[in-house]
């Protein structure tokens, strides 16, 4: 019987066996890598959205505040010298005032100096800071009033609170006063506001036709406890985050016939009630990506009330 030739039973050498392990090998590396690399390509790409949306939700929730600076229920305008204070309830020293006739409604501070909205929160050095007061928040028509110590009655209470900080005004009167509210209570199919004290001066006599609860947000940029930094939002009570991973903030001011916008140290205190304009600009970083990611962002906000 004929035995078959040993080269036809003959397998795999072992140089040809680790040729194929060999190509193998890479052809595995090669996938795992487009792999990891498209896994860390939609990492940053969320991270990045995630970064676009807080600066998109900041600049808004910031827009809003410093268009609405200085509006009142009758729009008076501040630093005219109508808008008065009872002084022991809503002293004009408060940040969250409006100041002596609302001229403070609006001030920016550069590099967060002199900036005290913050209270014992640690702020992030040389960036900037803006408080903006106004009083156009639960606007309620009053229907009747009994000056200078009677209630004031309201068709709703909704937004206002006992021991609130309001804004009492009359457009026929060319009035308006800040004043801490004394108690908010039903009066039949209405509501009663309670003056804490009387009006004094030249409100004493005016019959409140509109009442508005004071609304002052401090703007800043501080540590959020967690080893990074934050957008901060101060308001009468308290301070709340606002977007996360803001490093940095600045922000500028274009005051009427002028050609740039200039830093708020540049401003001096009479001519806050006239700046027309502000740019506001977001530094943004994400310490979890690997490299970090950093993005800075932009607006521009027209203020009314001016």
């Amino acid at each position: 019987m004929s035995r078959p030739a040993l080269s036809i039973q003959r397998g795999l050498t072992l140089i040809e066996l680790m040729i194929s392990m060999t190509l193998g090998l890479i052809v595995i590396g090669g996938v795992l890598g487009i792999f990891v690399a498209s896994s860390e390509t939609q990492r940053r790409t969320e991270e990045l959205s995630r970064i676009q949306e807080n600066a998109r939700v900041a600049l808004q929730l910031m827009g809003r505040s410093m268009r609405e600076a200085g509006g009142n229920p009758c729009g008076i305008p501040s630093g005219a010298g109508l808008i008065l204070h009872m002084a022991a309830e809503a002293p004009t020293a408060n940040w969250w005032s409006g100041g002596n006739d609302f001229t403070s409604a609006f001030v920016g501070y550069a590099g967060g100096n002199g900036f005290t909205a913050n209270g014992t929160m640690p702020m992030t050095a040389g960036s900037d800071a803006v408080i903006t007061v106004s009083a156009n928040a639960s606007v309620k028509t009053v229907i009747s009033d009994a000056p200078p110590a009677g209630e004031m009655i309201v068709p709703t209470k909704e937004g206002l609170a006992t021991d609130d900080i309001l804004f009492a005004c009359n457009p026929n009167a060319g009035r308006g006063v800040v004043f801490k509210a004394g108690t908010v209570a039903e009066s039949g199919t209405n509501w009663s506001v309670s003056r804490t004290t009387p009006f004094t001066g030249a409100v004493a006599g005016m019959r409140v036709t509109a009442l508005g609860r004071i609304n002052a947000e401090g703007w800043f940029v501080g540590d959020n406890g967690r080893g990074g930094t934050s957008l901060f939002r101060a308001f009468n009570g308290g301070v709340e985050e606002i977007a996360p991973d803001v490093s940095a903030m600045q922000i500028t001011y274009l005051l009427p016939g002028a050609n740039s916008y200039v830093a708020a140290d540049k401003i001096g205190a009479a001519q806050w009630a006239g700046v027309i304009a502000a740019y506001i600009e977001l530094t943004i970083t994400s310490n979890t990506a690997n490299p970090p990611i950093a993005r800075t962002v932009g607006l521009t906000i027209n203020l009314r009330n001016r």
